[in-house]
């Protein structure tokens, strides 16, 4: 996409086109980064972590962790999955 319009600020213009650029600078190392986040996140490493590291939020290191299946530190689970899990984990022992 292409436009033959250009603000009439130099300054506007060149930061418009830093952004541009940091844009697709994003884009290019988002997959690199996500590869690396899953390595790091199998490894043990914290969404806070990861985040403190890249910038992102600690929840899209925790989305990630949970679209590969990689459990969460019972340390950084909520009470309420702690508790549905121990209730799960109970029940099997009452069925059996």
């Amino acid at each position: 996409m292409t436009s033959d319009w250009t603000p009439d600020d130099e300054e506007a213009a060149q930061t418009f086109s830093r952004y541009r650029k940091a844009l697709k600078a994003e884009r290019d190392l988002k997959p690199k980064v996500r590869t690396f986040a899953v390595a790091e996140l199998r490894k043990g490493a914290t969404a806070a972590q990861l985040s403190a590291a890249t910038g992102m939020t600690p929840e899209v290191f925790r989305r990630l962790a949970r679209e590969h299946d990689i459990p969460v530190a019972e340390k950084y689970q909520s009470r309420a999955d702690l508790f549905r899990a121990r209730t799960a984990a109970d029940k099997a022992a009452d069925d059996a």
